[in-house]
């Protein structure tokens, strides 16, 4: 008799908890759909376990990044005071300070912090510095799977192929019409400040 009730019973407890556990979940996931992004935040039950693995906020908008960039071809991205773009071998060069600001998603503008020139590109893919921001100065932030970033401009094309900015093996600042996602040139490492 014993046997059987609890051959019985336990499937049956089992069932019952699973259905409860499955309500549960389903009464938090709607919960978490009626509220603001804001309180999506502050809720930890409402957090997604990708979110604390790695984070891309910053993709979303209204955010500000002071990096380097430094590319894959061993020279740190430069804007000086007179809005030249070219590369530095110097770690501590003031003028590769950069802010990397957040326009929408992943579409950044980038301003030296030293100079207050914003990188641009021109229609025939040419890198320069800007005063004032507008559409040349926003580039589509990539991250690759090797770690490193790719900037290519919003705006302009190629016959249909994205210009990237890039430094060449000798730090000079490569028109975008010879650019390619591929190339270690166009490939930069945002490099905190320390």
């Amino acid at each position: 008799m014993r046997k059987w009730m609890l051959k019985w019973i336990l499937p049956t407890l089992l069932s019952r908890l699973y259905f409860h556990i499955i309500f549960l979940v389903g009464s938090v996931s709607l919960a978490c759909n009626d509220m603001t992004p804001e309180q999506l935040a502050a809720n930890p039950n409402c957090s997604s376990p990708e979110r604390h693995t790695r984070s891309y906020d910053y993709m979303e908008g209204g955010d500000v990044r002071v990096r380097r960039l430094f590319c894959r071809t061993h020279w740190y991205l430069t804007i000086d005071e007179m809005g030249k773009i070219e590369g530095t071998g110097e770690q501590n060069n003031s003028y590769s300070i950069l802010e990397i600001r957040t326009v929408s998603v992943g579409i950044v503008a980038i301003k030296g912090v030293e100079s207050e020139y914003f990188l641009a590109m021109n229609k025939s893919g040419k890198l320069y510095g800007r005063k004032t921001c507008n559409e040349d100065c926003n580039f589509k932030e990539l991250i690759l799977e090797n770690n490193y970033n790719t900037y290519s401009s919003a705006k302009w094309t190629q016959k249909g192929n994205e210009m990237y900015v890039s430094l060449s093996v000798k730090g000079v600042a490569m028109k975008g019409k010879k650019t390619k996602k591929e190339n270690k040139a166009s490939h930069f490492l945002p490099m905190p400040i320390t």
